[in-house]
């Protein structure tokens, strides 16, 4: 199985003084054997996102390690 992360460019965020910062935001990731089928599975498990308005959303493959749930 492949690993993608689905994050947008629409939204923003604001810094600690209310400015607002244009940027991406992380939707989420999923596995699929494609992106095809990754996106599927996202939908599927991030369904709570249809209650928002994104509509751009864009995918990237993770390849090699990485960390998931890092507490600090």
């Amino acid at each position: 199985m492949r690993n993608f992360l689905f994050f947008t460019t629409e939204g923003y965020t604001c810094d600690p003084s209310n400015k607002e910062i244009t940027n991406m935001q992380i939707l989420g990731s999923q596995e699929g054997v494609d992106i095809l089928e990754a996106f599927k599975n996202f939908k599927i498990s991030h369904s709570y996102l249809r209650e928002f308005a994104f509509k751009d959303v864009n995918a990237i493959e993770c390849i090699g390690d990485f960390i998931r749930n890092l507490e600090l």
